[in-house]
């Protein structure tokens, strides 16, 4: 755990003025053009790494030592991050649980309120007031794990159990790419219980209208659709427009992580501890985005929320997850809008589509081994497709196992938008699976904004990522107690 958090944050909002100053400085001197080398995204491998499947042996491990008459009557705690129709579709099915569960045992459900508000609750508790299970990302899981082994349960004895494990054919129905976030050294610490994917929400009717009968599937390809949509606004008789019209700016980590992918960038190779962002494919990503916005072709919006901008042609894109195409065909009812609009992928170099999803998973905390195995029975019970299916409904996510995209087949029939995301279940990429990514990814839209004001000029940018790669060197020291 990071130690004197408000000192780590002062002295990243000094250093990037301090950047800030030394860019003012040299930006009036001259400067040598550099071209930026093309690059490539590296072939993901879609095909599951087979992972070792614990054998049911007669010794069990002590934790898996209990007689289910032992569960009666236990009540343990379920901490989860969400708020509105996820939260109110988790009390539903946690009700239904304490109502027919065999082991006659209760569950109590806690909203945190938010993600990051979840890793602060459990943070701030002791290790006997910790809750038995919980919903989160797999970054805070192993973060959890690195400050305190054991902390996290590993789930690989229960997923074996004879009586009480899961199938091969109920682990094979996961999604390859979501399984295979949790596992660390051998252990597996989570079980995928939802994902969202990062895409572009994209306005076909007005994209025809400008002249393009394709969706972007190339950088260049993007830029060109986003700066006709911007001129057509700063062209018509409406002023209110002027200044709007192509992607919104949106500098949030998995948005600024799917660019890079898109430009080749792979600053966590295999997912490991170290990143490095400082590099030609990096700059090129980011000099990308400048250009968007010194071009007028991406701009600053004020509302924090991109629905009513998107409906009324102020943006032919922006960036979302999947769950915004619900509120969005909320939002185009409301306003009595008819264009036509879909989800897309970021767009690449190669023109391979990039997805990046991302989102909690089921992890049993170290409490007694009652209370461990009856966190491990609610959540195989959670995970059943009917149940995974009205939990993903509600959240409108993506479905993390096979079944589960079939019980919503319905759903996707009354939701043609969300029900478009799901073509790119098979070219899913995921963020690193490793505890830095938390810190990296604040890190990173710390940079992603500076790279984007306009008193940072354009070449000023490796100067942002030098200091980038310099400031996670020195978080993540200090979050491991150097």
């Amino acid at each position: 755990m990071i130690k004197d958090v408000k000192h780590i944050r002062a002295a990243r909002a000094w250093r990037w003025l301090v950047l800030l100053l030394f860019i003012a400085v040299t930006a009036c001197q001259p400067i040598t053009p550099v071209t930026l080398p093309a690059a490539t995204i590296p072939t993901a491998t879609r095909t599951r790494t087979p992972e070792p499947r614990p054998t049911p042996t007669a010794t069990l491990q002590p934790e898996l030592r209990v007689d289910e008459a032992e569960l009666r009557g236990l009540q343990i705690r379920f901490l989860h991050p969400w708020a509105g129709a996820t939260a109110e579709q988790i009390d539903l099915l946690v009700e239904t649980f304490n109502r027919t569960n065999p082991w006659d045992f209760r569950v109590i459900a806690e909203s945190a309120g938010g993600t990051g508000m979840l890793f602060q609750e459990v943070e701030s508790r002791a290790g006997d007031d910790l809750p038995n299970l919980v919903a989160a990302p797999g970054e805070y899981l192993f973060t959890w794990q690195r400050a305190e082994p054991g902390r996290v349960v590993a789930l690989n004895g229960y997923l074996g159990h004879a009586q009480w494990g899961l199938t091969d054919e109920q682990v094979d129905d996961f999604f390859p790419a979501f399984w295979g976030q949790d596992a660390a050294g051998g252990d597996r610490l989570g079980i995928p219980l939802l994902r969202d994917v990062s895409v572009l929400l994209y306005n076909l009717t007005w994209a025809r209208e400008l002249g393009f009968t394709r969706a972007p599937v190339t950088p260049d390809e993007f830029r060109q659709q986003a700066c006709a949509a911007a001129q057509a606004n700063r062209s018509d008789r409406t002023i209110s427009n002027d200044g709007t019209g192509g992607w919104i700016v949106e500098t949030r980590g998995v948005t600024l992580w799917s660019w890079l992918r898109g430009f080749g960038a792979d600053p966590s190779p295999a997912g490991q501890d170290g990143y490095t962002f400082d590099t030609p494919e990096t700059a090129e990503a980011f000099a990308f985005l400048r250009g968007l916005a010194d071009e007028n072709c991406a701009w600053k919006s004020r509302l924090a929320e991109p629905y009513d901008y998107f409906a009324n042609r102020q943006a032919l894109f922006y960036s979302g997850v999947l769950e915004d195409t619900l509120i969005q065909a909320h939002t185009m009812e409301r306003l009595q809008k008819t264009d036509e609009w879909t989800v897309i992928p970021y767009p690449s170099l190669d023109g391979e589509p990039v997805v990046v999803a991302s989102g909690p998973s089921l992890a049993v905390l170290r409490s007694t081994p009652e209370e461990q195995l009856a966190a491990w029975l609610f959540l195989r019970w959670l995970i059943t497709p009917a149940h995974l299916a009205e939990l993903t409904e509600a959240a409108g996510g993506l479905p993390v196992t096979q079944s589960v995209l079939l019980e919503l087949s319905t759903f996707g029939v009354r939701q043609p938008q969300w029900r478009a995301g799901l073509n790119y279940l098979e070219q899913v990429q995921t963020p690193p699976a490793n505890a830095g990514w938390r810190n990296v990814r604040s890190l990173l839209e710390d940079a992603g904004y500076q790279a984007l004001l306009p008193s940072v000029p354009p070449e000023g940018i490796p100067d942002v990522l030098q200091l980038l790669d310099e400031m996670i060197l020195e978080v993540n020291a200090t979050d491991n107690g150097n």
